[in-house]
């Protein structure tokens, strides 16, 4: 307790001196004198954002700058010299200089940009297009500066930009993964960055941002609480914001295999309206994650290796959850619009159906004491039949001045058929086997999800001061039917037992939080702020199951069956201040959190759990920003609660796995984290190099880890189920010793004598995880070190490459075991070449990749080649048809492997996904455009200023 009044008193002080220091500096500050005006584009005659104001000296000698906001506007302080040069310019269009002196008015009225596009074309012939620009806090690159193939996608064109990478369907940006993607501003079916990329031309975008988005409450409140979202942005093509566009495909192939869908995109100005459809057996799938769920129901494997469903739709694709074979059939719209002058509505609807089948082959090693182990094999059959409808929205309404509200809604129906065979044997680590298992699992489940956030901010008649809400609610039902037929087997005592069992789970949830914000600005460049958040997360649970007893007929099980009811609710009083200034952010915060935990069991026994938690949460966000050099920083320090679920508290045993018992805890606690994160980037745009390093590092007091109980003898659980020798039970637990840190670095910087951008990154991990074994406290080390390098070539649109190569090397250590030797080793290297020699007619690629395990378990080190290749032909207008043949895997060996470290035990996993096939598939480009109408556009760089200003 002394620790958090010590701390308290810290963070109080530092809050003190910054409130004084900034308005002391203020109020000996001398006058300032500001030119402002506003920058208009000419080509469309809308007010510009983005652009760049530069303040320097008559000999060329940078003093300041700034840029236009989202209204064009711009304010800079002018330096007491008696003439400055003032500089405006903007990617693409003629730059604009003028001489403004001590005794000329600081209005300088509506400035218009017009395009160069003289100076366009001569950079394009020599193939020197400028890269891109920095415009405050976003880095902007052109996208006529990199070269991808014909009738490429986003993806191809995002992969190439400097610190972009995109691997394993995942897109990360400045070593932070991308969360969401926009399209001009807006959100494009939801927030799943793989849609826009795997969906929008490369030809029709203009520009690619990359920037850290502020939180929903900063933007309306000015307040910045240090929350943001790593988010592209892509600008389109000023010809592609009126028309259609888009692409249809269908193909067939070996196997009978095929694929069919497309994208078209209905855009007029504000109004957009773009339809998705996938339909394939080749694993494709397009959607995001939250129309995947349970596809991968009761499978065991974690992320591995595999790739499914290349070069379906004219481009390559990868599906994220692509381990064994998946069917799918899927249908999105998307429709965004401004509704008068006040409100931008963005809305989506997805319709997903998938139908997988895998067998997963798996290895586990347990450590049990010091010189005993346990190893565990299973052979398991897994198919899922799923559905899911998903709506969202977002609606933005600007009400007046003072009243701005935003609300995002979102529901989803699903339905999910499961039907698992698994086959599984214990071993002693002597190789005796123990037990055995034979077991068949048959479950339906029904769900739904209905949530809603509503922000709402007034502002008072003082700038900086504003009152706001933020209010949350969910609902969530889960209805779920599932039989168990098993056998097991005792080899010890040469004993069968059989189960026959159903049981009937019902999961009902609702949970809200309220947050009450009050802002309030201490001069020009502080701010502070007070906030009040409640908050409710409540489950009900009623789990029956029924077994066949003596007579043959079915029986309530008390130990498999509970009703619960658990509550968590949570009040904070929240305070905080931050400070900007000439490119520097700082944000402190300290809270102070009252946390209730209440239980309530009903059956088979009743009882009541209360715990009560009270917690003093600082945190804290320095970030540096300039803009000239491209240099930045980030330091954020938090700290936060995390609550146990209903199933971790839930005093009810799963035996869907006789062999591997889980239960919960009704006495657990909630868990503390603390976690720093650091980054510092440079980006040289000129020279197109790029630097960026972070660090990262967390520890959790009362971590929810496990406590494992391994069988040595007959063991009967909650008095009533027996535990054969070799079987386990797990049971939450709290644990205190867990930690993560990690450190990545990437250095990226072109050869210019082949075109090529080379890109080195370097990766490092350590992390422990706790863990009970049989009462005994095991620490599970885990030490990452990793090297990559990746050449991306920016030649031309007929010739493409990409080459990279990454090797990890695992240490894992275990405090029981100190001489275990889990080390192992995984090498990742890639080849994709695409080739046109007839500039976009005809075309072949290839897609080489190689992937080395070493250090696994038996059978599963091994070197696998997964090599897929393209030929075909464009033809029609403008390339616009497109007959393609795919070969996939044509050395057939494609596979995924991966490896699993917990606090007890390291598991290999072996799944079977998607081999060779051949595909023959006929793609059509959509594409009508309005053209710009030239007679629209000013003539002239200036017009008149408004409000009695004047033109230079």
């Amino acid at each position: 307790m002394k620790k958090n009044y010590s701390l308290l008193t810290l963070i109080f002080s530092l809050l003190l001196i910054g409130s004084v220091y900034a308005q002391r500096s203020e109020g000996q500050a001398r006058p300032e004198r500001k030119l402002f005006g506003t920058v208009i584009d000419g080509s469309i005659n809308k007010p510009m954002i983005g652009a760049n104001v530069q303040i320097k000296t008559v000999t060329d000698s940078l003093l300041r700058g700034t840029v236009t906001d989202g209204q064009g506007k711009f304010e800079i302080v002018r330096p007491n010299i008696p003439q400055v040069k003032v500089e405006i310019t903007f990617i693409g269009y003629k730059t604009i200089s003028r001489v403004h002196s001590m005794r000329e008015p600081l209005d300088l009225g509506e400035i218009v940009l017009v395009e160069d596009t003289q100076v366009l074309g001569e950079v394009l012939i020599e193939g020197q297009t400028p890269v891109g620009e920095m415009r405050g806090d976003t880095t902007s690159f052109n996208a006529s500066a990199f070269k991808t193939k014909e009738n490429g996608m986003a993806e191809d064109l995002v992969r190439k930009l400097p610190g972009v990478t995109i691997a394993n369907g995942e897109v990360q940006a400045q070593g932070e993964a991308v969360q969401k993607i926009l399209v001009d501003g807006r959100e494009f079916f939801g927030s799943d960055p793989n849609i826009a990329l795997r969906n929008l031309p490369a030809d029709a975008i203009d520009r690619v941002e990359v920037l850290d988005q502020k939180s929903d409450q900063t933007r309306l409140t000015g307040f910045d609480d240090g929350t943001y979202t790593k988010t592209i942005n892509i600008i389109l093509r000023e010809d592609h914001k009126s028309g259609k566009f888009g692409r249809v495909y269908g193909g067939y192939g070996t196997d009978d295999r095929y694929s069919a869908g497309g994208s078209v995109n209905l855009f007029s100005g504000d109004r957009r309206f773009s339809i998705l459809g996938l339909f394939n057996n080749i694993n494709q799938q397009n959607f995001s994650s939250q129309d995947l769920a349970g596809v991968n129901a009761n499978a065991s494997g974690g992320r591995g290796r595999g790739r499914g469903g290349w070069g379906g739709g004219g481009g390559s694709f990868y599906g994220g959850n692509d381990i064994g074979t998946i069917t799918t059939n899927a249908l999105g719209l998307n429709y965004s619009d401004k509704w008068g002058s006040k409100v931008n509505f963005t809305g989506s609807y997805f319709f997903n159906n998938t139908q997988n089948t895998l067998r997963q082959i798996t290895n586990r090693e347990t450590v049990i004491n010091e010189s005993l182990s346990q190893l565990y094999q299973e052979n398991l059959i897994n198919t899922v039949d799923n559905y899911n409808h998903r709506a969202d929205a977002r609606i933005e309404a600007d009400i007046n001045e003072k009243n701005s509200l935003i609300i995002r809604p979102n529901i989803s129906f699903q339905t999910n058929n499961t039907y698992s065979d698994r086959d599984a044997l214990t071993m002693n680590s002597a190789g005796d086997s123990l037990s055995a298992l034979r077991s068949i699992t048959d479950a339906k489940t029904n769900s739904y999800n209905i949530s809603n956030n509503l922000t709402y901010r007034y502002k008072f008649d003082k700038p900086g001061r504003t009152l706001s809400t933020d209010i949350y609610t969910n609902w969530n039902n889960r209805d779920q039917n599932s039989e168990l037929l098993a056998a097991s087997n005792d080899y010890s005592k040469s004993l069968l037992d059989t189960t026959t069992q159903e049981t009937n789970l019902l999961y009902n949830g609702f949970n809200y939080r309220i947050n009450l914000t009050f802002t309030e600005k201490f001069g020009e460049k502080s701010q502070g702020t007070l906030g009040y958040q409640i908050g409710n997360n409540k489950t009900d649970s009623d789990q029956k199951t029924r077994v066949l007893d003596e007579e043959n007929l079915p029986a309530l099980d008390t130990a498999l069956s509970n009703v619960f009811i658990n509550k968590f609710i949570t009040q904070r009083l929240r305070t905080g201040y931050a400070y900007n200034s000439n490119g520097w952010n700082l944000n402190f915060n300290l809270d102070y959190q009252n946390a209730k935990l209440d239980n309530e069991a009903f059956f088979p026994s009743e009882g009541v759990f209360n715990r009560s938690f009270n917690n003093i949460l600082p945190s804290a966000h320095v970030s540096y920003r300039n803009r000239e050099s491209g240099l930045n920083f980030r330091v954020r320090y938090r700290t936060n609660t995390d609550e146990p679920s209903v199933s971790q508290l839930q005093n009810v045993v799963n035996n869907q796995n006789p062999l591997n018992l889980s239960v919960g805890n009704p006495t657990l606690a909630q868990s503390f984290e603390h976690s720093i994160f650091a980054n510092i980037g440079k980006f040289n745009m000129e020279k197109n190099k790029t630097f960026f390093m972070f660090a990262n590092f967390s520890t959790t007091s009362n971590y929810i880890g496990s406590s494992t109980y391994v069988a040595a003898s007959d063991t009967l659980i909650n008095g009533e189920i027996l535990l054969r020798p070799g079987g386990q039970i797990s049971m939450p637990v709290n644990l205190d010793g867990n930690f993560n840190s990690r450190l990545f670095m990437n250095y990226g910087t072109p050869i210019k004598g082949i075109k090529t951008n080379v890109n080195f990154n370097t990766r490092l991990g350590y992390g422990r995880t706790p863990g009970l074994i049989n009462g005994e406290l095991n620490k599970n080390d885990n030490i990452s070190l990793g090297q990559g390098v990746t050449f991306t070539s920016n030649i031309s649109k007929n010739f493409d490459f990409t080459l990279s190569s990454t090797g990890t090397y695992t240490i894992v250590n275990s405090s029981l075991q100190a001489n275990l030797d889990q080390n192992y080793y995984i090498q990742e290297s890639n080849l994709r070449l695409y080739y046109s020699p007839n500039d976009g007619k005809l075309f072949v690629g290839n897609n080489v990749n190689n992937t080395l395990y070493s250090g696994l378990s038996e059978g599963f080190d091994q070197s696998v080649w997964l090599w897929n290749i393209e030929a075909g032909y464009r033809f029609a207008k403008n390339n616009k048809a497109e007959l393609k043949l795919v070969i996939f895997d044509l050395l057939n060996q494609n596979n995924s492997i991966s490896r699993t470290v917990s606090d007890v035990a390291v598991t290999d996993v072996y799944t079977n996904v998607l081999t060779r096939y051949g595909l023959l598939t006929f793609t059509y480009i959509i594409g009508n455009f309005k053209e710009q109408d030239q007679s629209d556009r000013p003539q002239g760089p200036f017009r008149g200023p408004p409000r009695g200003g004047r033109t230079w």
